[in-house]
């Protein structure tokens, strides 16, 4: 404990200066006593302790006794007798060790009657003493031949017990002390009285035994313990002596004994073992220490201190607990301890200690000051308890109630307190706040489609590859399910920028392994920025979440940063999303088919069939306005069957009625193609419709197939089985590779329109170069998209591309325009 301020150390030095010494810490049975009482080490028979009782009898203070041993208070002659009794006594036995002479600080001498027990104080092996002056009793048989009256009045003015028996055994007489435990009113009343008439008849045949033998030998029986049952029926402890009793001319004439109580002494005695052993056994470490002029320095610790700490007991005597604090003093309970220590009153306090090895403990030290008689604090006795594991737990909690539990990351709470944060920070020195709100896409697909326990990896390795792009100063959050939000700060000096957002978008794109399967994810990303975009923290996370949501109207892996226009589209897309569901019920949905064209002939090879929404408000809606949102709500799914069958019925009447024989192609989505029951459901479409499967071309975009190249590898030879052909749309946009490709059976890829619209340069005339070489390489066919010129189409045929699509030839129409169309086209 942590030491006291000088005041209050010299007043504690004042008062002892004034007062009697007394032994601190100590039961009050001990310092009250009447008898002499001490407590010596037995290694260096120094005393350890003395009560108020030995010093008044023999005339020494405290602190001499203190800096003596027990042989300080024996004359010479009894030394050998000392030495010889040290060398047999039991350590820790009870022991009566008979009638001794001792010598005062005035050089008197007294005659005493020592019994002692073997205890452990302060950590050390020791024994206590308690001592009896019988230098009257022994006057009292010197006197016994001179005077029957001072006989008489000493016996009755001593505490034991004292009797005298003739050799019949029979009482001749007592002291008054005697005839009361005995049960009698007087004196008078024991003589002709054996001990079978007292209330320790139990015992009268062993006692008429002993006595008789000392009686007959002349041998006296000194010191002897023995318990006797008392008038009332309890039972107490005695020491007992006997020695033949003589008369004039020597001869033997009965017995006379002495029987002192010493049932409070073993209660005493007994109570400082048990104390010291609860102590030493006690889980709580316990630590005493001394109050001194400079530091508290410590004088005991428990085992369990050291089993706590590592430190050994004689490693931290004499030392201040300082030490355990290791440096660490920046603590503000070391402050309330120390003004708790400074009052001298108890406390309770949790404070970052260390062990010998270093390691932090959390300690909850209960502290409580050591009075002396006349109340000065003399020591401190502090309880340890290690309350380690709890704070950890209590730490976890916290963490988890401001954690995300599958990726660690903060949670929405968290996010938005940083948040509330970062804005008070930037508007006091003018700085700019950015608010990142990230939703992957199809996301729900894979955990539909591959079991949520991939779904999880997917997002624990999102998590990390967001967390290892960002700084120290930024968060990433999970706010729940595919959503992110991301807080970026502008400090002054470091500028998030754009470039900063699309590293991101190009983190979370990049190929992913999980259990030897292959994953491809994109992600959609809405920006908002303080001041400008909004003051408030609610404010700027519903413009990032509206960014985020155009972003994915816009065809998805894409970024957009909040503007004030938004917020008319977010109410379109509201009216849309709310809207497109009735719209499949009510059938307000129709096909458009736009012909793809033979490069070389001219002819129509086939038609891609392209959903429009025939709203009865807003009118013909295109696509680009309410898939995203049929995609987000999952309602694509619907349309998309509806779709299908639709296509499939009329490439069977254009055959029935001799328009043509051409293949159909349909556009799938990610959430049809993942379906489990998808090929099933292409089968039946089939066979309800009558369509040849040849004539049916499922169109399938490279990312479907990227994001789960196993799945895709299996989903589509299930279709190639039912005889349908198979295409990769918006190719060259993914992350295909020549591995993969190799892998699926495909029969067409479609160079997306993207390329087309470069095509004149060198750079694009390069890739749409490479994909028509890399496609026939892989066996093939080529389409074009959205080819609008005729150098494109001519540039398209001297490259060696197969057929070609777009508003060159014709826009997609309504299916009795296109047959007008064909019908031209034929006649020409």
């Amino acid at each position: 404990m942590p030491r006291q301020t000088r005041p209050v150390a010299r007043r504690q030095l004042a008062r002892r200066r004034h007062s009697p010494e007394v032994d601190d810490g100590l039961p009050g049975l001990f310092r009250d006593h009447p008898q002499p009482m001490w407590i010596y080490d037995l290694r260096t028979l120094r005393f350890m302790a003395v009560n108020e009782a030995a010093r008044r009898e023999y005339g020494y203070s405290e602190s001499e006794f203190l800096r003596m041993t027990i042989r300080d208070i024996r004359p010479p002659a009894e030394q050998e007798r000392l030495s010889a009794n040290l060398s047999v006594a039991a350590p820790r036995a009870f022991e009566n060790a008979g009638v001794w002479t001792h010598r005062r600080k005035d050089g008197s001498l007294l005659d005493v009657q020592v019994t002692s027990q073997g205890l452990r104080y302060r950590g050390r092996a020791c024994r206590f003493v308690l001592v009896h002056n019988v230098s009257g009793y022994l006057s009292v048989q010197r006197a016994l031949h001179q005077s029957e009256q001072l006989y008489r009045s000493l016996i009755d003015a001593l505490p034991q017990q004292v009797f005298w028996k003739g050799l019949d055994q029979r009482y001749q007489g007592g002291n008054k002390e005697f005839a009361r435990v005995a049960g009698l009113a007087s004196t008078g009343d024991l003589v002709g009285k054996t001990d079978a008439d007292f209330p320790w008849h139990y015992s009268a045949a062993r006692i008429a035994e002993e006595d008789a033998y000392i009686m007959r030998t002349g041998q006296a029986r000194l010191a002897y313990e023995d318990r006797l049952l008392e008038p009332d029926g309890s039972q107490r402890d005695y020491v007992i002596n006997k020695l033949p009793l003589h008369d004039a001319d020597g001869q033997i004439v009965g017995l006379l004994g002495t029987i002192q109580d010493i049932t409070e002494r073993k209660q005493a005695a007994q109570s400082l073992q048990l104390q010291s052993s609860a102590v030493e056994a006690s889980v709580n470490a316990i630590i005493i220490t001394r109050v001194g002029v400079k530091d508290d320095v410590v004088e005991y610790v428990n085992p369990a201190f050291t089993q706590m700490t590592g430190f050994a007991a004689d490693e931290v005597m004499g030392r201040d607990c300082r030490f355990l604090q290791a440096g660490d003093t920046e603590q503000p309970a070391l402050a309330d301890l120390r003004r708790a220590l400074h009052e001298e009153r108890a406390i309770t306090v949790v404070l970052r200690n260390y062990r010998k090895d270093g390691s932090l403990f959390w300690n909850e030290l209960r502290v409580a000051p050591v009075r002396d008689a006349q109340g000065a604090v003399t020591h401190w006795v502090g309880i340890l308890n290690d309350i380690t594991a709890t704070r950890r737990y209590q730490a976890e909690l916290e963490h988890q109630a401001s954690h995300d539990a599958l990726t660690s990351l903060p949670n929405r709470a968290l996010f938005n307190d940083r948040l509330e944060h970062a804005i008070a920070h930037a508007s006091r020195y003018g700085h700019k706040v950015w608010v990142v709100f990230i939703d992957l896409d199809n996301f729900k697909l894979v955990n539909d489609t591959l079991g949520h326990g991939v779904g999880d990896s997917l997002l624990q390795t999102v998590a990390q590859r967001l967390s290892r792009r960002l700084r120290s100063s930024d968060t990433v959050a999970r706010l729940g399910g595919d959503e992110f939000m991301l807080l970026l700060l502008d400090d002054g000096e470091q500028h998030p920028t754009g470039d900063t957002i699309a590293a991101l978008l190009n983190a979370v794109a990049a190929p992913v392994r999980l259990s030897d399967r292959e994953f491809s994810l994109t992600c959609s990303i809405g920006v908002a920025i303080f001041p400008g975009d909004g003051s408030a923290p609610q404010e700027l996370l519903k413009h990032a979440d509206m960014a985020m949501y155009q972003a994915k109207d816009a065809g998805r892996n894409q970024i957009k940063f909040f503007s004030a226009e938004m917020n008319e589209q977010v109410k379109e897309r509201t009216l849309i999303e709310h809207s497109l569901r009735a719209a499949v019920v009510r059938s307000q949905f129709v096909l458009h088919y736009q012909p793809s064209v033979c490069l070389t002939s001219g002819t129509v090879k086939g038609v891609e069939a392209l959903v429009r929404w025939n709203h009865p408000e807003l009118g013909m809606v295109p696509p680009a306005r309410f898939i995203p949102v049929a995609e987000d709500t999952g309602l694509i799914v619907d349309i998309g069957s509806w779709v299908l069958r639709e296509a499939c019925a009329q490439g069977r009447r254009w055959i029935d009625s001799g328009v043509g024989r051409f293949s159909v192609a349909v556009n799938v989505s990610a959430r049809q193609f993942r379906r489990p029951s998808f090929a099933a459901e292409v089968r039946e479409a089939l066979r309800e419709t009558g369509l040849p499967a040849d004539l049916l071309d499922l169109e399938i975009t490279e990312s479907v197939v990227m994001a789960d190249v196993q799945q895709a590898v299996e989903v589509m030879a299930e279709l190639k089985e039912i005889g349908v052909r198979m295409s990769i749309d918006d190719f060259g946009t993914g992350y295909s590779s020549l591995s993969y490709l190799r892998l699926f059976p495909l029969d067409y890829l479609k160079i997306d329109q993207s390329f087309i619209a470069e095509m004149g340069t060198p750079s694009g005339d390069a890739m749409v170069r490479s994909i028509v070489m890399l496609g026939h390489s892989l066996d093939f066919g080529l389409i074009a998209e959205g080819v609008e010129t005729a150098a494109q189409r001519d540039h398209l045929r001297d490259l060696g591309c197969d057929q070609m699509q777009g508003y060159l030839f014709s826009r997609p129409q309504p299916a009795d325009a296109l047959e007008a169309l064909l019908a031209a086209s034929a006649g020409r």
